[in-house]
């Protein structure tokens, strides 16, 4: 009879550590998926800011090829004061922030 309960609880025990190895495996396992992940959201992260570098970029191309283009073209004047107007708003606003 008491080896009987010894035998049942070596078995428990026996397999409450197999299955603590095995979610301790799975555990691991599960933390190098996350490493993984982490460097694969660095890398996108990495491009969405040479993406966002490369869309200013092309914005400020496009805005100075707007005002140039509404220099050339005497039928849209009041589109060129406009952007003047913005292009002297953004200079007066850096004179303000160097004058702090």
């Amino acid at each position: 009879m008491a080896e009987d309960m010894i035998s049942s609880i070596s078995a428990k025990v026996e397999k409450l550590i197999s299955m603590y190895e095995a979610e301790r495996a799975k555990c691991a396992r599960l933390e190098q998926e996350a490493d993984a992940y982490r460097g694969q959201i660095a890398q996108y992260k990495e491009k969405q800011t040479v993406s966002e570098q490369k869309i200013k970029t092309l914005e400020d191309k496009l805005n100075n090829l707007q005002l140039a283009g509404a220099f050339t073209s005497p039928q849209d004047s009041a589109g060129a004061k406009r952007r003047l107007n913005a292009v002297i708003k953004e200079i007066d606003e850096c004179i303000a922030m160097l004058n702090m």
